[in-house]
Parts: C-alpha cells; structure tokens; sequence
C-alpha cells in the first residue's frame, strides 16, 4: 500500500462522502474510487461499505479498525519527518466544531498562537466520534464537542454554556422578544445542534413538524436566514458575529430553550498534560474578556 492510498481512505473517512474527498485531495472521484479499492485489494477485506442513496459512508468493522491503524501511521510518518526540525519544540492538536471555530475560537487561536509561538497549533474539525478516536490513538490532545462521551479511555468535562437566540431578516415582523406562536413554522432555517437541542425541538416543535430548510454547512446560515420570512434558532455568539456580516437582526426568545453547552474530550491519563492545560487557560481568559454571553463552568 502507499501513502496516497492511505491519505485517500483517510480523507473519505474525515468528509463522510467520497466527491468531497476528492474534491479535497484535487483529484477526480473515479481516481479517488480506484485508489480506494487498489487499497481494499491490496489488504483483502473491505473498508467502506457502499450503501446506495446513503448520505454519508460508512466504515466495516475492519474499516474501523484500519482507520485506527492509518492515523497512527500517518502520526508516525509525520515525526520521522519532523527529526531534526528545532523551530517548533512543542506541538498541540484541538479538534473544535465547525461552529466553535469559524464563531467563537478564531481570536483565542490568535491569542495562542502569539503567545506560545514554540507549539505548532494543528486545527481540526471533528464530530464527536471520529474526535474520540482520534484522541485514543493520539492523534488529537483535546477536542470540543456538544456530545457527553464517556469510555475507559475518554473523560468528557462540561467546559461552557451559552444562551440560544433567534435571528431573522431586518424586515422581519417578529418582535424583539419572540413568543414561540410568533414563529412562522414554514420559515425554519434548522440546524440540529446537539442531541439534547433536537430532543428539546421534537418536544417542543412536534413530532410530526419537519423544517422546510435544514443545515449542516455554518457558512450557509446568513444566506438563507436573511431571506423574507425566515428565521433560525442559533447560538448567541454565532448570531453576535453573523448579525454584522448579513441583514439580519438578533431577538430573544420569549420561551425557554435550554443552554448550549460544550464539553471537553481528553484521555484520562493526559489531563495534565502541560499544552493542553495552558490552551484551556487561554480559552477560559479569552471568553471571559471577549464573549459575554457564555457561562465557564
């Protein structure tokens, strides 16, 4: 097997979806396809299950367990490289969701990066899972997540909470405190932010209730939420940030929605360990300077 077959299972498996793999790798999906199975004939089982309609991949056991095999390989590879190397003495991988990073971590990788200018930040965006794993083979030190995942392995620390809050259009009718039979039901932009948030919006909404719009893409948000009649329930610090870039504005909610929180993944034994310790104190002092809004708990 080489490098190039690895890297390639590895992108499928990180973007759930073989074109947007390709399109990461910048090559075309028939080359990607047959870098795939040269790999899986090569080994001789199978590592993705080729479920038609299927919306995202999914990995065979012996799949799970390769893709296990191929990060620490890749971690491996990387530090034979890096001998020799002495600008960087020190390294620290943080996986944030997408959410986290593109909203509410950007001046706090600022403020890292400035101030330990000797640890090389690697930036990953990773769902709870795939963050888990990550961390048990070492190839992430620290990961937030809006999942609870507790393992032999893995401890998960509630590190922050924060306020929901409704966005629409500067047109929009809804008053500045919105009571929940204000809320045009056919105007949902959606996104299910965590397991609890969707369970509170089933409760709340209705099982029979499906949005018109549903999101998974950050970066569509401002576009469809902008739009006559739409609105959005989204965390504060992304409508704080997303109110300036687009024609929309910011209400609260007239009903109860339940806190945002956010938890840290670590392993068990590297709790301590010194980069990770100093990355949440500069997250901690960082929030507390600059997102008012949001609860360290």
């Amino acid at each position: 097997m080489t490098n190039l077959e690895i890297q390639a299972f590895l992108a499928i498996c990180k973007l759930k979806n073989i074109s947007k793999a390709a399109e990461e790798l910048f090559i075309s999906q028939s080359s990607l396809s047959a870098r795939l199975k040269t790999l899986e004939d090569e080994l001789g089982y199978t590592l993705i299950l080729r479920n038609k309609g299927a919306r995202e991949i999914a990995l065979t056991p012996q799949g799970q367990t390769f893709y296990t095999l191929a990060l620490q390989h890749q971690e491996i590879e990387r530090k034979m490289k890096n001998i020799g190397k002495t600008d960087i003495t020190d390294e620290l991988k943080v996986s944030v969701l997408d959410s986290l990073g593109n909203y509410m971590f950007t001046h706090i990788f600022e403020v890292f990066t400035r101030k330990y200018p000797n640890i090389k930040l690697t930036i990953q965006d990773m769902e709870a899972e795939m963050a888990s794993i990550n961390i048990i083979c070492g190839r992430t030190d620290v990961a937030f997540s809006n999942a609870d995942i507790q393992t032999e392995q893995i401890i998960s620390t509630p590190f922050l909470a924060e306020p929901y809050a409704i966005v629409t259009a500067l047109s929009s009718d809804l008053p500045d405190v919105v009571a929940f039979d204000d809320l045009p039901m056919d105007g949902e932009v959606y996104t299910s932010w965590s397991v609890a948030y969707k369970y509170w919006h089933r409760d709340t909404f209705g099982t029979d209730y499906i949005p018109r719009i549903e999101l998974d893409l950050m970066g569509q948000f401002g576009l469809f939420a902008s739009e006559p009649g739409r609105w959005a329930i989204i965390p504060e610090s992304i409508a704080d940030n997303i109110t300036v870039t687009y024609p929309l504005r910011k209400c609260k909610p007239g009903f109860t929605v339940p806190d945002r929180v956010i938890n840290v993944l670590q392993d068990r034994d590297k709790t301590k360990a010194p980069n990770v310790v100093i990355f949440l104190d500069t997250v901690r002092q960082v929030l507390s300077e600059t997102v008012p809004g949001v609860r360290l708990l």
